[in-house]
């Protein structure tokens, strides 16, 4: 068969797909070939060229070298197919006008002393298509921080950055020993991404007026993206669990039950930002609707601490 080299114009439009990044790992800033998936280097298409870095072509070209550090074997041509499918689509996607992959950033450490941050690129559904650390060993954290900036804009600029609110302990995952990566649940990417969630956004909050509970509830355009529950647990704190984690928030001595419930849902509602509202209580299936977050006074049943019952007992022997 004879080579058929790619041309001039066909290479600048394929690395420009694949945001100049090799397909596998896609780390900025090394040498990038065109590498036929097929092996027939005749087949000088688009969809047979794959844009790899030198590293990880070498690696699929030459097994015996690297027999005992790395397994070329990964990179059959099938893998580098499914790379090189699913980067340029993230790349596409990343630079719509409205894309719906989005990147989210964790610092980790502590509030006084962060060491290091993670970028992560994901789709909407959690997948992570990308990842990236940046360490405190290899420059300050303003510098790290424009590090950041520059490699969301080089991938899309119209791309969104969250930011996670509070440092994280580092996990690691107990079988491989590779740290765990942040990603952002699908809910929370629609609400970000969405263009019509400041129109089409729903909230509802169910008070039951019998007990200590609520629920809270988001929709957009009918499907259910959100649902939460928060209750008083043995009269000492508020337990609430929604899709993703629960928590027991310990009750404070200075406010009311219903103020502290109450600033659990305004929390929620600041969180989800939904163009619009509903609060209703009475029966379920046919609530009534209220204008505010008013919690019966059943949320009031405090349980008496440890210290003051054995005060009560004591004076009860006396």
């Amino acid at each position: 068969m004879t080579r058929v080299n790619p041309s001039d114009s066909q290479r600048i439009r394929l690395f420009l797909a694949n945001a100049h990044r090799c397909c596998v790992c896609k780390r900025p800033h090394l040498g990038l070939h065109l590498h036929h998936i097929d092996g027939d280097s005749s087949n000088t298409v688009d969809d047979n060229l794959a844009v790899l870095c030198v590293e990880d072509h070498d690696r699929h070209h030459r097994p015996t070298p690297y027999s005992a550090v790395a397994n070329h074997l990964d990179l059959t041509p099938e893998t580098i197919g499914e790379y090189k499918k699913s980067w340029e689509a993230f790349v596409r996607d990343a630079h719509c006008k409205d894309p719906r992959v989005v990147a989210t950033l964790a610092a980790y450490g502590t509030e006084e002393s962060i060491h290091s941050l993670q970028l992560v690129m994901q789709w909407p559904d959690e997948s992570v298509e990308y990842k990236r650390s940046f360490h405190l060993l290899d420059a300050n954290l303003d510098r790290l921080t424009d590090e950041v900036m520059a490699e969301v804009q080089a991938i899309g600029p119209h791309m969104k950055l969250i930011t996670l609110s509070e440092p994280l302990p580092i996990e690691h995952c107990p079988c491989c020993g590779t740290g765990y990566s942040r990603a952002v649940k699908p809910a929370l990417v629609t609400r970000l991404t969405d263009s019509t969630w400041h129109k089409d956004s729903v909230c509802s909050i169910y008070i039951n007026p019998k007990k200590p509970s609520l629920a809270v509830t988001v929709w957009l355009r009918n499907e259910n993206l959100f649902t939460g529950y928060l209750h008083l647990c043995q009269g000492t704190d508020l337990h609430y669990m929604n899709d993703s984690y629960a928590e027991h928030i310990p009750l404070g001595e200075s406010t009311s039950v219903r103020s502290q419930a109450s600033a659990v849902v305004r929390s929620i509602l600041k969180e989800w930002a939904p163009a619009q509202t509903f609060i209703g209580t009475g029966q379920p299936d046919f609530p009534d609707l209220i204008d505010e977050i008013e919690l019966p006074k059943c949320w009031e049943k405090r349980a008496y601490d440890s210290s003051q019952r054995r005060t009560r007992k004591g004076r009860a022997r006396r």
